[in-house]
């Protein structure tokens, strides 16, 4: 799904809305690590203000990247254990608010994000002709600066890269960036300190998850409080297939929401990033190659109340019987005058429990039209869920796939998760609807560019599922002409039998070069 500039600043300004009363001037005491390790550059002010530290707001990703370019660049010396102490004491007042952190969260893994970001309009294209050659959008989103820190922007890519006026010699580089960072002034203003909330996560969770090419999962975590900020988790998913998945690690809390994941599940390493907000945590978990997969989860405490989650599948076709299940924490015994659907017309056959969190119904709708009914179970809501006479068509997401070849240790092979979206059409201006992922096969096929394309070859093949990671490594090839690395282009076929209707959609696939300096995303 694209993200406009436009949606991003609209979200920037209520995030902005939302901070909490300023904190005090002096951020930092003198005892603190920040104090010691930058005031020796970053003067700070009569008022105990440390210069640049307290003029931006960012994530802890970003946090990251810029401690280390003191590392790298400045000497700043940084021993085992201190940069984990530094990110949490700025994680306390510069980091950004959980609104704004949830607009550019596809960044917070450092991972091959497929996220598609567009300018809304003429004037936000500036943006991208003068930054987004190098850099995501979201990178600059993920900022809330003073109108001299974003000034000071173009002189630091003068100094780090000076051939940058060569590079975009087709435009005046400096005259432009000069207005663009004037304009995310004003949009992405640092406004105020963020003052962390006191959060407590240990206890027990239940998970409800989804992950492309594999499908709807729950679960359960355990979390402890190991201090500090630092917790040990460990805890258990099964999948709707019938396959299960065990995981144990540790996490660290920034800012009073950031929740950073570092786990084994099932054997193999996996990232998490999720936004604490009260008892529910949403984010998503990474795994990277060869084990290549991302899915999304919903955490919910489980404080002995009942919770509803969600209803799976989210749609309902005209005429079929359809297995739904509502799944939650602690749900009531239910019978079919238990459940109603308002707004549409869905008769409940049976209602049976299926697990301690989930309730299956038999249902059917009769609707004829597109529609949405509100389901509730016992009087609690349970969400919303849509009604279609048919599927019209399938589309495949990413519309256009980039996956990397692998480049040695330090840079694995990332890949792509293509799935199918069933659509029903929409009436009069309204486009299709999208009704939900089905359970396409997908397969490669040549997308000819150039006389005798051969990159289908080359690329290896993609899971029935839509699960695709290169094999190659990148590298000269002897038998390819000029001896070209393993990368190309092909076309993403998906095929989906839904009763007597076959539905058929194409994407694209390009597999390129590894990301050598994942820090200027």
């Amino acid at each position: 799904m694209a993200m406009t500039i436009r949606n991003l600043l609209r979200a920037a300004a209520v995030g902005s809305a939302a901070l909490l009363a300023y904190a005090p001037a002096q951020a930092f005491d003198r005892d603190s690590l920040i104090w010691k390790k930058c005031t020796p550059c970053h003067a700070a002010s009569a008022d105990g203000r440390i210069a640049r530290v307290e003029d931006m707001r960012t994530t802890p990703e970003e946090w990251t990247a810029i401690l280390d370019r003191m590392r790298r660049l400045h000497g700043m010396e940084i021993k085992q254990g201190e940069m984990d102490r530094m990110l949490k004491e700025l994680g306390a007042t510069q980091i950004l608010t959980p609104q704004e952190q949830a607009q550019v969260a596809y960044l917070s893994l450092w991972h091959n994000s497929q996220q598609v970001e567009a300018p809304a309009d003429k004037d936000e294209e500036k943006l991208f002709t003068t930054c987004v050659r190098c850099h995501t959008a979201g990178k600059f989103f993920s900022y809330r600066m003073t109108p001299g820190a974003w000034a000071n922007l173009r002189d630091f890519h003068l100094y780090i890269v000076p051939t940058v006026v060569f590079q975009m010699r087709e435009m005046r580089w400096v005259t432009e960036a000069d207005a663009v960072l004037s304009t995310l002034a004003k949009k992405l203003p640092y406004d105020k300190a963020w003052s962390a909330p006191t959060t407590r996560i240990e206890g027990s969770w239940a998970m409800f998850g989804y992950e492309p090419g594999r499908g709807w999962y729950r679960g359960e975590a355990r979390v402890t409080d190991s201090g500090n900020a630092e917790y040990r988790l460990n805890g258990s998913l099964a999948y709707r297939d019938g396959t299960s998945e065990a995981f144990a690690g540790e996490a660290t809390l920034y800012g009073g929401y950031a929740l950073r994941t570092r786990t084994k599940n099932n054997g193999f390493a996996s990232n998490g990033a999720f936004i604490v907000s009260g008892d529910t945590l949403r984010g998503e978990w990474h795994l990277p190659a060869p084990n290549f997969r991302t899915s999304s989860a919903t955490w919910l405490r489980d404080d002995g109340t009942a919770k509803i989650a969600r209803i799976v599948p989210a749609f309902l076709l005209k005429g079929e019987k359809t297995a739904l299940t509502i799944e939650g924490l602690n749900l009531p015994d239910a019978r079919p005058a238990d459940v109603s659907f308002a707004g549409a017309a869905v008769k409940v056959l049976s209602v049976k429990r299926v697990a301690a969190g989930a309730l299956q119904l038999e249902v059917i709708s009769s609707a004829d039209k597109l529609a949405t009914a509100k389901l509730a179970l016992k009087g609690i809501a349970a969400g919303s869920i849509t009604l279609a006479p048919q599927i019209d068509y399938i589309a495949i997401t990413p519309e256009l796939g980039r996956a990397r070849l692998s480049s040695g240790q330090h840079y694995p092979a990332e890949g792509v998760q293509f799935e199918a979206i069933a659509y029903a059409k929409g009436t009069g201006k309204t486009g299709g609807v999208a009704l939900g992922p089905v359970p396409a096969t997908f397969r490669l096929a040549e997308e000819k560019t150039r006389p005798d394309d051969d990159d289908l070859r080359w690329l290896g093949a993609i899971q029935p599922n839509g699960n695709y990671v290169p094999l190659g490594d990148y590298g000269p090839n002897p038998a390819r002409n000029y001896s070209g690395e393993n990368s190309g282009l092909v076309k993403v076929i998906a095929h989906y039998k839904r009763g007597a209707q076959t539905y058929r959609a194409e994407a694209k696939l390009a597999v390129t070069m590894p990301d050598f300096i994942a820090r200027i995303r």
